[in-house]
């Protein structure tokens, strides 16, 4: 067999480099006041999705993690919202949408903490605190489950 071709070889890095990372320690207040670190949810598995009340693929997503958040005693969920500046739309939306999960109101240097470029974004970070996934745009609970590991049974 051949060597892979250099275009492969950069997309497989850049790939390696979006998806196995050491998360930095972060410290999130949600709009209850209840604060969230790598540290707190230490042994679970945590998603953090990245969304704004006037995206449609973001909102489009919610219901899913809101369901996925119920079904996995060792996931978090939680939402980051971009436009952190509107308070009561950010809690209007979490209601309609019937979301659960904490909501954490951002601002621009939460947003750069994590690398943001898109709406929506989800990292899924494994129990151990690493950063296992950087999945830009819509999310479903399926690719999610994907990554994460077998229920035990019971």
């Amino acid at each position: 067999m051949g060597t892979l071709p250099a275009r492969a070889v950069a997309t497989l890095a850049v790939l390696a480099a979006f998806t196995c990372a050491p998360a930095a320690a972060f410290h999130l207040t949600d709009v209850q006041g209840q604060r969230h670190t790598l540290e707190r949810h230490k042994g679970k598995w945590i998603v953090l999705n990245v969304w704004a009340t006037w995206c449609a693929p973001c909102i489009k997503e919610m219901p899913e993690l809101e369901a996925l958040s119920h079904a996995r005693g060792d996931l978090v969920v939680l939402g980051l919202a971009a436009d952190g500046d509107n308070l009561p739309r950010i809690q209007r939306y979490a209601q309609v949408l019937h979301v659960t999960y904490p909501i954490i109101a951002g601002n621009p240097a939460t947003l750069a903490e994590f690398k943001v470029k898109a709406y929506p974004t989800t990292l899924l970070f494994n129990a151990a605190g690493t950063l296992v996934l950087t999945k830009l745009g819509q999310v479903t609970r399926a690719e999610l489950e994907s990554r994460l590991p077998p229920v035990p049974a019971r």
